[in-house]
């Protein structure tokens, strides 16, 4: 399988993206026209966010707003707002750290790329700090409790809701058009990018009730590493109707972690119809793909296995919102519709 998808053009003309690079001076909120300007001015009521620290209260209209969550900027940029800060993808992103779907939809809605925030060492507060910003959000993120009371002294502070990193993209959508007072607008991205999901399983009959499993080659000890259910990766192929192989119950995962681990020694131990495995490189991929246990997998020998070591790709889906998940997922349907029919 093509880690590069085939209609990646129409794709991102259709779902437009974000992103950001070095202009302080961006405005936080924009219309969506070619010259956005701020959208503060109106009534505003106090709003309270519950989350895994407790609540945040936001008692004014946010109008500087940084993101350091994976894909909280993709959200505001979805509602037409473009955030004076975001987190850098040092993984996935270009040379400054830009993902395509964000860059497209800030050319878009016609406003200055965003400060560009390096969070692979934490939380820079400092950084954060001197963009002055109203409002903070780590929704999609692994943000710390220290980090958090750290940065609740700079602006008022979302992170996570529940579990780190696991936050569903519906939610995330949901709680962050409530921090910026645009409910309404909140669920029609919501609806709008079901309707598209819905669209593919509607397209995609043969995904309906297949097992699967997603991992990947844990780079450190070459171990194979599996997310657990309520990971959004998992979540957004279970709304294409596949179902979580039963194996992946057995797999222990470290609290607040995200997969589990198993040793290539028991690859046989894997029982999918569908297997998804995304790699940091081609040569990784080659190595799992020439071990002789990991080839007597049932969905590698039966034609159900697809593997990826697009760093682009992998992060739209490891990441899902409403700007990747229309970027990427036309393609990957269509290989998990070849791997359900054992023609991967």
């Amino acid at each position: 399988m093509s880690a590069t998808p085939s209609r990646r053009a129409g794709l991102t003309a259709r779902a437009a993206a974000l992103v950001s690079a070095t202009a302080l001076a961006a405005t936080a909120c924009t219309s969506g026209t070619a010259d956005p300007q701020a959208e503060g001015g109106g009534d505003w009521e106090p709003v309270t966010i519950d989350h895994a620290f407790g609540s945040t209260e936001i008692d004014a209209e946010p109008e500087r707003i940084v993101t350091v969550g994976w894909s909280d900027e993709a959200v505001l940029l979805a509602m037409g707002i473009v955030p004076v800060g975001m987190a850098a993808s040092t993984y996935a992103g270009d040379e400054e750290g830009y993902l395509p779907w964000d860059l497209e939809k800030i050319e878009e809605l016609g406003g200055d790329k965003p400060e560009m925030i390096n969070t692979d060492d934490g939380l820079p507060v400092e950084d954060i700090a001197a963009l002055e910003p109203d409002l903070i959000l780590g929704v999609q993120s692994g943000m710390e409790e220290g980090e958090y009371e750290q940065l609740s002294g700079v602006a008022p502070t979302v992170p996570y809701l529940d579990q780190p990193w696991m936050t569903p993209w519906q939610d995330e959508v949901r709680t962050i058009g409530e921090a910026v007072g645009r409910p309404d607008e909140a669920d029609t991205v919501v609806a709008d990018t079901q309707s598209y999901l819905d669209g593919l399983v509607e397209e995609h009959p043969e995904l309906d009730g297949a097992t699967f499993a997603a991992g990947t080659l844990m780079p450190d000890t070459g171990e194979l590493g599996f997310y657990i259910n309520g990971d959004p990766r998992n979540a957004l192929l279970e709304q294409l109707g596949l179902t979580p192989a039963p194996f992946l119950e057995d797999i222990d995962a470290e609290e607040n972690a995200f997969y589990g681990t198993m040793s290539q020694e028991k690859a046989e131990d894997i029982d999918a119809d569908v297997l998804v495995m995304w790699f940091n490189s081609p040569e990784d991929r080659e190595s799992l793909e020439g071990s002789g246990v990991f080839g007597r997998v049932r969905a590698v020998e039966d034609g159900g296995f697809i593997g990826y070591d697009d760093h682009v790709q992998s992060m739209a889906i490891s990441s899902p919102n409403p700007l990747s998940i229309p970027w990427v997922m036309d393609d990957v349907a269509d290989d998990l519709s070849e791997a359900a029919e054992g023609k991967a």
